[in-house]
């Protein structure tokens, strides 16, 4: 169905790199799954503020 990619993430925050690896190990889930998490979430809000401008600009 979908084929999985690798791809590399680069942090330059070192704050939100020692608080993914906090997380992570509190939560006993990897790096990787709250990466995906946040990505995701990311995603769905600029699809929901597009939504959202795009009513708007036809008067919904």
């Amino acid at each position: 169905m979908f084929e999985k990619e690798n791809f590399t993430v680069q942090l330059t925050d070192l704050m939100l790199y020692d608080r993914l690896h906090t997380l992570s190990a509190e939560y006993s889930v990897s790096v990787e799954f709250l990466v995906n998490v946040a990505v995701k979430r990311l995603v769905d809000d600029v699809d929901f503020a597009r939504s959202l401008r795009i009513r708007k600009a036809e008067g919904i």
